[in-house]
């Protein structure tokens, strides 16, 4: 799960510099792509895996389980996971936690803005239709576009 997270968030990274920053690949920023995929490699992806495990044990025979899976995480996991990324990006590429602030509060109202238009539909149709084992995954597959924003929002 960590491999597939990390990756997916590395491929967001050169999506959002190739095509949308138009640069080549020669010019690609190559260690800002390993500071994103680091971050699904060895946060997001472990912390996606047991967050959805422990969503399903915590909800398990409740009414309404995919509705209040969703909802509780939209406004736990989401909000902490765009939290950490966008201190984790400034501070290690060197930034100070100052600036790390300041960014911080210019970019997360954008952040969760977007959040909040794209990730509760997705969060349901993960919830309701795809199994437990492939829930990472899944989201995985969503987050290629996720990661571009995200990319693109932090550079």
């Amino acid at each position: 799960m960590s491999l597939t997270t990390g990756t997916t968030m590395g491929l967001g990274n050169i999506i959002s510099q190739t095509i949308i920053e138009n640069r080549t690949l020669k010019t690609i920023d190559w260690p800002r792509v390993t500071r994103f995929a680091a971050f699904g490699y060895l946060f997001s992806g472990p912390f996606l895996r047991y967050w959805y495990y422990g969503l399903d044990k915590y909800f398990a025979g409740v009414r309404l389980q995919p509705v209040k899976m969703m909802i509780a995480d939209q406004v736990i996991a989401a909000p902490l996971l765009n939290t950490v990324i966008l201190f984790y990006l400034p501070l290690v590429s060197g930034k100070s936690m100052t600036e790390a602030k300041r960014r911080f509060r210019q970019d997360f109202p954008t952040v969760m803005k977007a959040n909040y238009l794209a990730w509760p539909a997705i969060q349901l149709t993960n919830f309701y239709f795809i199994p437990l084992q492939h829930r990472v995954l899944f989201v995985n597959m969503c987050s290629l576009i996720w990661s571009t924003f995200l990319a693109y929002v932090t550079k």
